[in-house]
């Protein structure tokens, strides 16, 4: 009975796959990647993974003459992979070493002003119109209206961002208190507060901001967190009318545990 080189690296490669969705639900990490929603599918994949490792093992110490079926070999012999590594067996185990690696050793960061100018901040995405037939008896604009600060925390960020964006005028003049971090769009030479939203896991994350009208006068630095406070205006752009503040406060954060809002 010989050592099995080849099924013993398989056999790692699932026990570390396994420890590396473990180690990543242990540190809550795991939530950088997907919507925890999803997290008990992690949770699966981590067991079937050490499963998985668990039949590996016996193969491990099998012979070659037990691990092979030998009726379809020719006369002139057989020629089975494990006796040695092909080219195609080694680019896959490399491929998945690598992704290993990359994993237990580079530093998760989690997405700021640098992705969301690369993938586009969304300020609305409704045709508006400053003013007119918007039906005020609607519950959830009612509901907005009466509130004495609008706060656009981690718990209000979808449902209110929406609604602003998408009535922008209804709601000029309100208090507004937002977290986020700043971004600044050198093309517009704008600066923007916004946070990333996630539906299903990061790949699909789209960044919604509001424009800080007088940014120009706050020392706002670019990925930097912050709990800004103003007023809520209207602001033109590309036909658009969209929800900009004024900010007349602000302080720094740090950085939240869950910097993502899940849809």
């Amino acid at each position: 009975m010989t050592l099995q080189k080849r099924q013993a690296i398989k056999a790692i490669i699932l026990l570390l796959f396994a420890s590396f969705i473990f180690i990543l639900h242990q540190t809550g990490d795991i939530t950088n990647f997907i919507h925890p929603n999803y997290l008990h599918f992690s949770q699966i994949a981590s067991i079937i993974f050490l499963i998985l490792f668990f039949f590996q093992v016996p193969r491990i110490f099998k012979t070659l003459e037990a691990e092979h079926d030998h009726t379809y070999c020719s006369p002139w012999g057989c020629h089975h992979e494990e006796e040695q590594f092909s080219i195609k067996s080694l680019i896959s185990i490399g491929l998945m070493v690598i992704t290993l690696l990359l994993g237990f050793m580079m530093p998760y960061k989690t997405f700021g002003a640098n992705e969301a100018l690369v993938r586009g901040i969304q300020y609305s995405s409704f045709n508006h119109r400053k003013s007119g037939d918007i039906d005020l008896e609607n519950g959830n604009i009612n509901r907005i209206m009466n509130l004495p600060i609008i706060r656009l925390d981690y718990t209000g960020f979808t449902d209110y961002m929406g609604i602003i964006s998408k009535y922008p005028a209804v709601f000029e003049g309100k208090q507004i208190e937002i977290e986020g971090f700043i971004a600044e769009d050198m093309m517009k030479k704008q600066k923007v507060i916004a946070r990333f939203q996630v539906t299903h896991c990061v790949a699909d994350a789209q960044a919604s901001g509001i424009i800080l009208t007088n940014s120009d006068e706050l020392q706002l630095m670019e990925d930097t967190w912050v709990r800004i406070k103003g007023v809520l205006k209207v602001k033109e752009e590309n036909q658009q009318y969209i929800p900009a503040i004024h900010v007349t406060s602000f302080e720094k954060i740090v950085t939240p545990k869950n910097p993502y809002i899940y849809l």
